[in-house]
């Protein structure tokens, strides 16, 4: 993607916890991903590509900074990332973007750039710094909760028991769907922001957009059709 000004717009995309071999365009023998294919189609495809660490701080640590673990030092989700570190929305906006951000980065921030009784010493779900936040989208879900409200779906059972299989006991394994369709998942939710947003651009103006979605990341658990694709 190209703007009129010649500079490339950027969309970057991640999914959590999505293992790099369940891809059909990876040679997955039974997984479909259509929408996942047809972007490796028109791009390329490192298929020896591995993740730097894990689990999701560890692992965006070295995604953003482009680091080895051993070099940024994040070891576990809570280990403050060195802010003497450059990282990937630092780098755009120096290049004069604007990064944008729609869903979550898991970052804790640098404790000596902030006040000791910042809230946001208490939290690894911080914003990776140079990022400007269009929807924030954290672990208790609730931006996407009042968007599902709002469309009169009942979300009193909160997070995580809405993605619970609808009239199935509390602990099921179960394909049963949960209350909300395929068109109101957190992934349509921010796919959906993002997509309001990228129609209020300057027209010819190049754009970097970072949409993190929490899915395939437990609860597994999908609306139809998905939910009856595999046995």
């Amino acid at each position: 993607m190209a703007s009129k000004s010649g500079r490339p717009n950027i969309l970057l995309i991640t999914c959590d916890q999505w293992r790099g071999d369940c891809l059909s365009a990876a040679g997955h023998p039974v997984v479909k991903t259509p929408n996942a294919d047809a972007l490796a189609a028109e791009g390329v495809l490192f298929r020896r590509h591995y993740g730097g660490a894990a689990p999701c701080s560890p692992a965006r640590a070295c995604l953003y900074t482009g680091l080895y673990q051993m070099n940024n030092r994040v070891c576990r989700n809570g280990t403050p990332l060195d802010a003497r570190h450059g990282n990937i929305a630092l780098a755009a906006r120096a290049l004069g973007y604007d990064p944008t951000l729609f869903g979550y980065t898991d970052v804790s921030l640098d404790p000596r750039l902030l006040s000791p009784g910042d809230p946001r010493l208490r939290t690894y779900e911080g914003v990776l710094p140079g990022f400007t936040v269009r929807q924030f989208l954290p672990e208790h879900q609730k931006p996407w909760l009042s968007w599902l409200r709002a469309q009169g779906i009942d979300v009193s059972a909160g997070h995580p028991d809405i993605h619970r299989p609808v009239g199935e006991p509390s602990d099921p394994v179960s394909n049963a769907p949960p209350v909300y369709s395929q068109d109101q998942t957190p992934t349509a939710f921010l796919a959906g922001e993002f997509i309001r947003w990228l129609g209020e651009q300057e027209r010819g103006a190049p754009w970097f957009a970072h949409l993190s979605f929490i899915s395939p990341h437990p609860p597994f658990i999908v609306p139809g059709p998905y939910n009856t694709m595999y046995d």
